[in-house]
């Protein structure tokens, strides 16, 4: 079981259970206040109250935990090469005209083909394998407007704002999926074997962040976003005994939103 495996590991089911909590929300909040946040020209006719957002980007790793070190040490690989896509979406419901409540979900998963760094094998061919690195956060948490998202015009049109910053906080949870496979050395023996080297987990997540939203109409709007993430996770499986995986990193996301 590993990267690439079946629909059965823990991250994926922990996937499946944060969007379905995430369509529920949606249907739930969004279906009663759709009759009346329909847009006009250039205006809604009613102050939005659920943004819905899709997002992707790139996510930039931590590497300071001591598997790094040994895989880096042992493999061609470097800290760079556990940077990775990010995809994910993200539920806001308004708190109030400054502030909203934010429940997010996301996936991100590097993969990398490496050889040992200073053994070949009988014929001096490259011993190979692959090293992956997956993770599945999912957070809870607010954001804060420091500027009035919009105005309203009489009792019923608001006009939204062109461009919105906004910072915010969370908390959640991340799973990850840690593996190498390919051919390995037998220190003892120098003989060369084939195996699948797996630990997965979860940890405690926390993550500040920063962006602007941009109003592209009335009802969408597109987002532009830095957020840092702070998580450490215990390694078990093949990896049991190494110090916990540092799961800290950098993303960089863009993402199309709509507002109800």
């Amino acid at each position: 079981m590993g990267i690439g495996s079946e629909d059965t590991t823990m991250a994926r089911r922990f996937t499946e259970i944060v969007f379905s909590l995430a369509i529920f929300l949606v249907v739930l909040v969004a279906t009663p206040l759709g009759a009346t946040a329909q847009s006009g020209d250039g205006y809604l006719l009613k102050k939005p109250r659920v943004t819905v957002k899709f997002e992707s980007g790139y996510a930039f790793q931590q590497t300071n935990s001591d598997i790094f070190d040994f895989v880096i040490e042992e493999h061609t690989l470097e800290g760079s090469d556990f940077n990775a896509p990010y995809f994910g979406a993200e539920l806001g419901i308004r708190m109030s005209e400054r502030l909203d409540l934010t429940v997010s979900v996301g996936f991100q998963e590097s993969s990398q083909q490496s050889e040992f760094r200073d053994w070949v094998d009988q014929d001096d061919l490259p011993i190979t394998q692959v090293t992956g690195l997956s993770q599945v956060p999912a957070s809870i948490g607010v954001k804060f407007y420091p500027l009035p998202r919009g105005r309203s015009i009489g009792r019923l049109a608001w006009v939204p704002r062109t461009v919105s910053p906004f910072f915010g906080g969370s908390v959640g949870l991340v799973a990850y999926d840690f593996e190498q496979f390919g051919d390995f050395i037998d220190y003892d023996t120098f003989d060369i074997f084939y195996d699948d080297f797996y630990s997965e987990g979860q940890a405690f997540l926390a993550r500040a962040s920063a962006g602007l939203n941009i109003s592209v109409g009335p009802q969408f709007l597109f987002s532009v976003e830095g957020r840092y993430n702070w998580a450490h996770a215990n390694m078990d499986g093949d990896y049991f005994g190494f110090d916990p995986i540092d799961l800290d990193g950098f993303q960089l996301i863009g993402g199309l939103a709509v507002r109800f």
